[in-house]
């Protein structure tokens, strides 16, 4: 049986500007809730075109 990928099949990643921002929204406040810092601060630090943190999908 041959499946989609997540990408293919989630409604919510077929936008991929859209889905990038809820990605790293949830990776920053994940990332938040272990270290104590804002996710605002995380957020930013991910949007960055010099950050050295890298995100995509497994």
């Amino acid at each position: 049986m041959k499946t989609k990928s997540l990408t293919a099949s989630n409604p919510y990643l077929k936008d991929t500007a859209t889905a990038r921002k809820r990605i790293i929204r949830s990776i920053a406040s994940s990332t938040a809730i272990e270290t104590g810092e804002s996710i605002k601060a995380i957020e930013t630090k991910l949007t960055q075109k010099t950050s050295r943190y890298h995100v995509t999908l497994a």
